[in-house]
Order: C-alpha cells, then structure tokens, then sequence
C-alpha cells in the first residue's frame, strides 16, 4: 500500500481549489504583464498573419487572462477574432475593453447563443484573410512562445499544421496531459503523416493546433453544430487529409480545469446526451480511420491506436458504460 497517497492527495486536492486557481490567475496575470512590458512593440517584418478564434460565452472571470495572454505573445503578427455566442453576463464587453487597453489588433462578432462549434465556425467565416489559424478557447491561455514556435515549425517544414502538448491548470497544479503522453513520448517531429504516427489518434482536440489557412479551407473543416466533444471527429479528419503535419513536444497550450462555477465543455461528461454525443464522435473517427485505411491513408496500426484510446481514455470517462464503447474496437 502507498502510504503517500493519502497525504499527496490532500495536498492536491488543496491546490486545486476555488482560492487556489484565484490566486493562478494571478500569478499568471503578472507574468503575461511581465512579458508585455520587457517586449515592448514588436516590430512586424512580414511575418505571416495568425488569425485566432475565441468563442466566448459567459467567460468574465477568465477572459481577461485569455488575452493578456495572447498579448505577451513573442510573435509581432497576430489579430484576435472573438465570438460573443449570446453572452448573458459581461464578458463582450470586458473582452472588447481588455483588448483595446493590451492594443490588440482585434474584431469582435455577435450572434445568438448556438453554442462552441457555431461560434468557432462563425469565427472561421468571418476571417478575411490570413495565414494561419488557431483556435484558443476564452477560459485557457497560451504560454509566451506557443504562436512563434508552431509558426517556425510550419514555416520549416512546409506542413499544413502543427499540433502541440497541453499542460492542464487546475488552480496551482499544472502537469501534462495524461491521456495525449503517447503522442508526444518521442519527441517532436517534422513533416509526419497519420500514417505515420497512430497514436496522434489520442489528440483531438482542436485548441492546441496551428493550421495553414489555405489547408483548413481546402480541407473544408468545419464543426458539427449543437453536440459536445465537437472536435473529435474534425480533428481526425484533419490528420487524415493533411499531407503532412508536425508534431510540437513543448507546450503550447493551458488547458484550464474549472474548479468554480459552470464546468467547460472538454469537463463534462456525465449525462445521457453527453455520452451520446461522445458515442457519435467516436462512431465518426472509426468511420474516418476505416475509409482512410482503404485509401491507403492509415493502416491497421491506427486502428489498434483507436482502439487502445478507447480502452484506456473514452471507457475510464464513462466507467458505467465502457463495454459500449469499447465495442467500438472491434
């Protein structure tokens, strides 16, 4: 028996608390704010545009962070386009007055509440014209480098994006995402192919991944209105029809975990219709791994990496109902 266990637990437990994560936002606010003032203006020199989606929706007590975050970026060429999906509390109006005191380039649209995956695709179809594309969820934040690392790593490899490891907030822990280890376990890697590299299956989320604007479009990615886990089954479309992609083992992405308040979506998984929701993602990926292997796109070795997310992510979520997901596998 571990007898640190107990105590450990404990101590996590407190760390991961409401005042915990008040006093994270804190700490990570004085850092962005660090970097902004020691950068002072960066100066463009042609560097290509990224675009980056944030959908918001009743996220006041976060979305300052989310931009004086992207602010701090040590990357001269971005512009922010938030989505207000039908906001009821402040959380337009302090985005729009944070934004325009960190002097971000930025636009804001308005629609009705029609939740994640019409906000993020309504951001897509409001871009103009740019170079990149990322979307950034408005509770999470990007560390200093993300957007200046994933853009060197494209702009090397000439793929059509890059995908990078998360660490996960939960108020003062930080540690890396469990379930993706295996994606990143060898290292980063240039110009990769699904193919190539099964277990970039357990990474789907679409939050963490620069994309060429022109391969997104081509792609004609889009996220299916009106269910949870939206970006599962987009995300391995994406590996599927990407010639090639890039592979980042630095982090390039805070995922937070809630620990006040309404859970995000990436949190919620308990009910009926989020399980469902879950079931026809999962249903979705096979579908696409299946047509890919006999387009000669993947091989049955992506299959046994679906499999194994299966077993040891999706079913431990819905522990009460895990032999309908693991049949998946069969």
């Amino acid at each position: 028996m571990n007898t640190a266990a107990g105590p450990l637990r404990a101590i996590y437990d407190a760390l991961s608390a409401p005042w915990a994560a008040r006093v994270s936002d804190k700490i990570f606010r004085y850092g962005f704010a660090l970097s902004i003032a020691r950068r002072g203006n960066l100066k463009k020199r042609g560097e290509p545009l990224v675009t980056i989606v944030i959908p918001v929706y009743n996220v006041v007590d976060y979305i300052a962070n989310c931009l004086f975050s992207v602010a701090a970026q040590d990357y001269p060429n971005v512009k922010v386009l938030m989505v207000d999906d039908g906001s009821t509390d402040a959380s337009a109006q302090v985005a729009a007055e944070v934004a325009k005191v960190l002097k971000l380039d930025y636009q804001i649209v308005t629609q009705k509440n029609a939740g994640l995956a019409a906000a993020r695709n309504a951001g897509v179809k409001a871009i103009d014209s740019t170079d990149y594309l990322l979307f950034l969820d408005s509770d999470d934040m990007l560390p200093v480098a993300a957007v200046s690392s994933m853009v060197r790593s494209l702009q090397s490899s000439g793929s059509d994006f890059v995908v990078g490891d998360v660490v996960r907030l939960k108020g003062l822990t930080r540690v890396k995402r469990v379930d993706t280890r295996a994606v990143y376990a060898g290292g980063s890697r240039k110009a990769v192919t699904f193919k190539d590299h099964p277990a970039v299956i357990r990474d789907v989320t679409a939050w963490n991944k620069l994309f060429r604007f022109d391969f997104y479009k081509a792609a004609k990615l889009k996220f299916p209105d009106g269910l949870y886990f939206e970006d599962m089954a987009i995300m391995t479309e994406a590996y599927i029809r990407a010639e090639k992609f890039d592979v980042l083992a630095s982090k390039v992405y805070y995922w937070r975990v809630r620990t006040e308040g309404s859970k995000s979506i990436t949190q919620q998984t308990g009910d009926d219709v989020k399980f469902a929701d879950r079931m026809a993602a999962l249903k979705a990926m096979r579908a696409s791994i299946l047509a890919a292997i006999k387009a000669g796109k993947a091989t049955q070795a992506n299959m046994d990496a679906f499999a194994e997310r299966l077993r040891t992510h999706d079913a431990k979520l819905h522990a009460d109902r895990a032999d309908e997901i693991v049949k998946l596998a069969e």
